[in-house]
């Protein structure tokens, strides 16, 4: 018999899925849903889903053996000496991240620190013991009656202090004896041993080769009994060269240089054999350094361990001049914000040009200005003077003096967006010499890309219909700006029409058909436009887990905010658009936190083993209205912007949710009438008082409401079909004036709806 589920609230599932079912079978439920695959179980209740995630991590490595060197120590009272100890399986691998911890027998006589450091305290003889996963391994230490502060060694350092080896490479490794007050000490006769040399051999000089793929350890110990140790990694891995192509002209010289991406490109100097395919064009020497010799095309091939890689070289022509665009003499002027163009092509003795050839740019004062010579482009930074020169070896230099000055427009402001049948004004100005816009308006030309969604007249525009127009003001001049111009519906909302649920915009008066604004193969739900209209916050599991997402009013610029292990969703935007506060899911409990539009500065406003979930931000920005359970039922709390003061404002036997600030700073909420016997649409002050403004026969699953507090938007869904787990959900528009009456926005049959937001 399939599992049934019990009507249980859970208001914190994954974010935005609200399901009204009551007892279901598991597989109904998922299909009523629209759940991702992932999901493995529910908690259903009237209008709410909880999902548990898997999770769990992978198991560590069991210790089958632990090995401790050297097997005997003897120190003098005061010197000090590290023990070497291993972890392997049972298959004799090392297990480099396995908790080891050391234990004395008699501390009196030898101490032992947590990183297997020996101390000699008095003279005796002690055993001390490495501990791994119950698995253990020992050695004796003698402690002698040498006078503490003896001027012998005390401490064995080797360097590097780490190797990452290909297949035959090979490094020598030095090391370097201390004393107890860090001045070097005479090392004597150091003997070497790799722990595994299949992996690593190592010989008596301390010269380690790699031998085949994996890690190992190389001990290195003295004759006064320090040891040190290194770990040793040898793996096949691709190299790259570090140019992809070269241009030269006879004679002149460059070098490549072979790194290993996947080793932080650590340069590999061994191992590798250069030669040339034409060497009557270019040579290569055994370091890598190209020389040219005569023009043509050849490729220098760089071959090591099972792979080769190539740079193709073309050496050009002598140039014996230089033509440039524009043309020198004079002073350039060029306006503050803008850019301008420069070339310079190498001529060969037939005035052929030679792209090739490597022209050098200077910049007198970067301050003034800045220039990228992979495209000639010159960026104007500050006003000022400053000169652009383009040089090649024997041929006179090309010098221009470049002048920044003011001339570049502003238009304020630079994004609006605006509901379908609305006007805004845009203004433009000049900038002033600090990159301010001066209180000039010069006579300007406005034009709209798509005059079918925004037009302008003398930068007064209208909104036709949704979408993105861009909106120019060019000057007289020729110097122009933008303002980028969102039209968008009265509401947004999630649907499942389109497979995946989806996010789409509608009109509420005229056609009430949906428009999609993100409809891809990733869940993309609880959708909300920021304050002035032009960016969607939302929530999607395009990476797997559920992250919040931020992206332009007409579904483009996609930017990821936040990709921790858990959930995250519910964003609510703080009033100047620059903040969004959200619920986190990581584990058992949901929280509130709050973070930048740009993706930094996350902060977590609540704690506890409670649910927090469901924030909104009153437009004051003052205050946090959200959903808690922590006093046992679920209430209404609220708290400041940056999570003090946390307060409860509603205290009944039913269930509370929805949280809604009205612009007066009253709060709207939703308490449910019993078990599926609908809900409460409730309006109180801050105080906690609140009267009853709506009720439903059915549970509203998730409800909006319209910025001047006018109007509520909700859905509301029944349980069509119990056997077969299908929901039917409606859609509402209703005032928020009393006695008002509900009016139905017709939705497709069997369409799923959620998460309307104005």
């Amino acid at each position: 018999m399939s599992p049934r589920l019990r009507y249980n609230y859970a208001p914190y599932p994954l974010p935005g899925i609200n399901c009204p079912v009551i007892s279901v079978p598991i597989a109904g439920a998922r299909a009523a849903c629209g759940l991702p695959p992932w999901t493995r179980s529910y908690l259903l209740t009237g209008l709410a889903l909880a999902t548990l995630i898997p999770g769990a991590p992978a198991a560590a490595q069991t210790v089958s053996e632990v090995q401790v060197t050297p097997e005997t120590m003897t120190l003098g009272v005061g010197q000090k000496q590290a023990i070497f100890a291993t972890t392997f399986d049972q298959r004799g691998n090392l297990i480099p991240s396995a908790k080891i911890t050391f234990w004395s027998s008699d501390t009196l006589i030898a101490q032992v620190r947590k990183d297997g450091t020996v101390l000699g305290v008095t003279p005796g003889l002690a055993k001390i013991e490495a501990r791994s996963q119950g698995k253990r391994a020992s050695l004796a230490v003698l402690i002698t009656g040498t006078a503490r502060g003896a001027p012998v060694a005390s401490v064995l350092t080797l360097e590097p202090a780490a190797v990452t080896l290909l297949l035959g490479e090979s490094v020598r490794i030095s090391p370097q004896a201390l004393r107890e007050d860090g001045k070097p000490a005479a090392i004597g006769r150091v003997t070497w041993k790799s722990l595994k040399p299949e992996i690593a051999t190592v010989d008596s000089a301390g010269v380690v080769v790699g031998v085949s793929a994996g890690r190992t350890i190389v001990q290195a110990a003295t004759g006064t009994r320090l040891m040190a140790t290194l770990p040793v990694e040898v793996g096949q891995a691709d190299f790259v060269l570090s140019r992809s192509k070269i241009s030269l002209e006879p004679e002149e010289a460059d070098t490549i240089r072979v790194l290993v991406p996947s080793q932080g490109n650590r340069e590999v100097r061994a191992l590798v054999q250069w030669r040339s395919s034409d060497s009557t064009v270019a040579t290569v020497s055994s370091s890598g350094i190209v020389r040219a010799r005569a023009p043509g095309q050849t490729e220098i091939i760089a071959s090591g361990p099972a792979q080769e890689q190539r740079v193709p070289v073309s050496v050009h022509p002598s140039a014996e001049a230089l033509v440039v665009s524009p043309h020198q003499g004079g002073t350039i002027q060029v306006p503050l914000y803008s850019t301008r163009q420069f070339t310079a092509i190498a001529e060969a003795a037939d005035s052929s040009p030679i792209p090739e050839a490597r022209v050098v740019w200077h910049l007198s004062d970067t301050a003034v200005a800045s220039f990228d010579q992979r495209t000639g482009t010159l960026t104007p930074k500050g006003l000022g003077t400053t000169t652009l020169s383009a040089t090649l070896p024997e041929i006179p230099p090309a010098v221009w003096t470049v002048q920044v000055v003011p001339g570049e427009i502003v238009v304020d402001p630079a994004r609006v967006g605006l509901l379908v049948g609305q006007r805004t004004t845009l203004t433009a100005h000049l900038r002033d010499d600090q990159g301010g816009s001066t209180s000039r308006s010069p006579a300007l030309r406005w034009t709209s890309d798509r005059s079918e969604v925004a037009l302008v007249r003398d930068g007064a525009v209208d909104a036709l219909s949704p979408g993105h127009a861009l909106v120019s003001a060019t000057a007289s001049w020729g110097k122009s700006a933008t303002a980028d111009v969102y039209v968008v519906g009265d509401l947004l909302l999630v649907s499942n029409r389109g497979g995946a649920y989806g996010i789409y915009q509608m009109r509420i008066s005229g056609s009430a058909g949906l428009l999609p604004l993100l409809v891809d193969n990733a869940t993309n739900i609880q959708a909300v436009l920021s304050p002035d209209r032009t960016r969607v916050a939302f929530s999607s599991n395009r990476a797997t887990n559920y992250d919040l997402y931020v992206m332009d009013a007409d579904g483009r610029n996609l930017q990821r905010l936040t990709s921790n292990p858990g959930n995250e969703g519910e964003p609510a935007w703080t009033p100047d658009g620059k903040r969004l506060v959200y619920t986190t899911n990581t584990g058992a409990t949901t929280q509130i936190a709050t973070i930048s539009v740009d993706g930094g500065d996350n902060r977590q406003l609540t704690m506890g083993l409670s649910r927090n979930q469901s924030p909104v931000v009153s437009a004051d920005g003052r205050t946090i209205a959200f959903v808690s359970t922590r006093d046992g039922n679920q209430e209404i709390y609220t708290m400041g912007l940056d999570g003090s003061n946390q307060r409860r404002l509603t205290k009944s036997p039913a269930r509370d949710s929805n949280p809604r600030f009205f612009p007066s700073g009253e709060l709207l909420y939703v308490t449910e009438r019993g078990k599926s016997k609908g809900s409460r649409v409730m309006r109180g002050g801050a105080a906690g008082s609140a009267g009853l403004l709506f009720e439903t026969d059915q549970p509203i699953a998730s409800l909006a409401l319209s910025r001047d507090g006018d109007r509520v938007a909700y859905v509301v869904g029944r349980l069509a079909d119990p056997a077969k787990g299908r929901v039917e959900f409606n859609l509402f528009l209703q005032s928020t004036a009393s006695g008002s009456q509900p009016v139905t926005v017709p939705i497709r049959p069997g369409e799923q709806i959620l998460n309307p937001s104005f």
